[in-house]
């Protein structure tokens, strides 16, 4: 299991209504489902991914988020979750303030794309491979990730959308860390950010 997973499995307390954006093939959804009296809905636009969600019995509706959260309802749910989906849309801006409006809180993981090794091999390479990749089969041109982010990036953008940062962690540590006391932008790879309004 992931472990943004298991961070988010604790975080997230029964009796809650989740939404999870970019489900791919369904794994988190079928985690919180272990929880009492969750209530789990996925969106995905690969169809492939969403058959297989079906096929297990999950709620996952087809589509582009943009699009699809614009028609729900205000404060639908209470968790809103985004994981290591945010580098992947094309305004990341424009998705959490569409989240704000549908979920009470929203769950965020991403790779730091200003992780030490990153900027060393950038440096040292001037490829934007391992800056861009979400796995080492991708290069710049073919990887998902069309906006490097980093911890201090998207806690400047949360902070002008109006977000709260309720917690903060290292995902590949298992710990939290609170901006700015310890050098987290340059030694954390992968973060996961908690917040509300």
């Amino acid at each position: 299991m992931r472990n943004d997973y298991k961070i988010i499995f604790d975080l997230i307390p029964s009796n809650s209504k989740v939404l999870d954006i970019g489900c791919s093939s369904g794994e988190l959804l079928s985690l919180l489902n272990q929880k009492e009296n969750i209530q789990t809905q996925g969106v995905e636009i690969n169809q492939e991914k969403v058959v297989k969600c079906l096929e297990n019995g999950l709620d996952v509706v087809q589509g582009d988020i943009n699009q699809i959260l614009e028609d729900f309802p205000h404060n639908q749910f209470d968790y809103c979750l985004l994981t290591k989906t945010i580098q992947t849309v094309n305004q990341p801006d424009k998705l959490l303030q569409l989240l704000k409006k549908v979920g009470k809180n929203i769950i965020i993981s991403f790779d730091n794309s200003n992780y030490y090794k990153r900027v060393i091999e950038f440096a040292f390479k001037g490829s934007f491979d391992k800056l861009l990749q979400k796995s080492n089969k991708e290069q710049w041109f073919n990887s998902p990730n069309i906006h490097p982010c980093s911890i201090k990036d998207f806690t400047i953008l949360a902070k002008q959308l109006g977000f709260n940062i309720i917690e903060s962690f290292d995902v590949k540590n298992n710990r939290r860390f609170k901006f700015p006391k310890t050098p987290s932008n340059i030694f954390c790879k992968e973060v996961l950010f908690s917040l509300n309004t």
